[in-house]
């Protein structure tokens, strides 16, 4: 853990470690309350994710508290209903036709995220259609969060081209927020492991050598990172922390050391992700019917 604290300007503290990561998502002092009259830095990336994560005056799911119930049941239905898809989705279905195609050299990167959110869509929206503008109100969105140049931001911000995005992609779905951030964020570590099975797909001796699962296995990717706030003051391995630090939980990177796969989707913790097995089982049946082992009719 790095501990960057300078009173009034900042209290951060970066954790990259899997075994750290998972005593601060254990620890029930450091949660997504999210309060933001703190210091100067910590203020200023909270209010830019907190403006960007929320729709309707609405938190995004990956944004509320643990004690929030209404959250918790939502996710654990959202968990179950995409369980039940596991099996089928596994076994590379029709429509996973378009991705299997894509990763065989046809398409470019933007038909790929098309691709990928009108799969996700169609899972909370019957009817659901993904469209060139649908696709870059996502880029904006999963960028605001993480904009560095300040200029840009600020346009953006006095433009409402976040605002626009986030309403474009709510109305898809019939404002379900749990859906836009499917869409909107959670589609872009979807794409990115697809591109990846790209690459290996394209390596005939890969291809041959590589199972459904284990392609699936190195194709899953995390979020860079998520954040954390201590509600109270204390420890956590050995780093002191004051009421309202700031945790980054650089999961991303987190994810690619020995023992970090379950960081991808947070497995062990409270706030895992609901697609946690049915992210892995539609990259083995894009895969499987991208190599004509599906059993899906054609």
């Amino acid at each position: 853990m790095k501990r960057w604290r300078i009173p009034g300007i900042v209290d951060r503290i970066e954790v990259s470690s899997p075994g750290e990561i998972s005593k601060v998502l254990q620890d029930s002092r450091l949660d997504r309350e999210f309060h933001t009259p703190t210091v100067l830095i910590n203020w200023l990336l909270l209010k830019r994710a907190l403006s960007v994560l929320s729709f309707a005056g609405k938190r995004f799911p990956t944004m509320v508290p643990r004690a929030s119930a209404v959250n918790a049941m939502e996710r654990d239905r959202l968990w179950e209903k995409l369980d039940a898809r596991v099996p089928s989705i596994r076994q590379g279905p029709e429509e996973l036709e378009p991705l299997a195609r894509w990763i065989k050299g046809a398409g470019s990167d933007d038909d790929l995220g098309i691709q990928v959110q009108q799969l996700l869509g169609s899972l909370f929206a019957d009817g659901f259609g993904a469209t060139e503008q649908s696709w870059h109100a996502a880029q904006i969105l999963v960028a605001a969060p993480r904009l560095s140049n300040a200029a840009k931001l600020f346009w953006w911000a006095v433009s409402g081209k976040v605002r626009r995005a986030k309403r474009l992609l709510a109305g898809m779905v019939d404002g379900d927020l749990s859906a836009v951030n499917a869409i909107g964020i959670a589609v872009h570590n979807v794409a990115k492991g697809l591109r990846h099975m790209r690459v290996l797909y394209s390596d005939a001796g890969t291809r041959s050598a590589l199972s459904a699962e284990n392609a699936a296995n190195q194709c899953l990717f995390a979020p860079v990172s998520v954040f954390r706030q201590a509600t109270a003051a204390g420890e956590v391995n050995g780093c002191p922390f004051s009421r309202l630090s700031l945790f980054v939980l650089n999961i991303g990177e987190a994810s690619r050391l020995e023992g970090g796969r379950s960081m991808v989707f947070l497995d062990e913790s409270w706030s895992r992700c609901p697609g946690a097995q049915w992210v892995p089982a539609m990259l083995e049946g894009v895969w499987r019917r991208a190599s004509n082992e599906s059993n899906a009719p054609r």
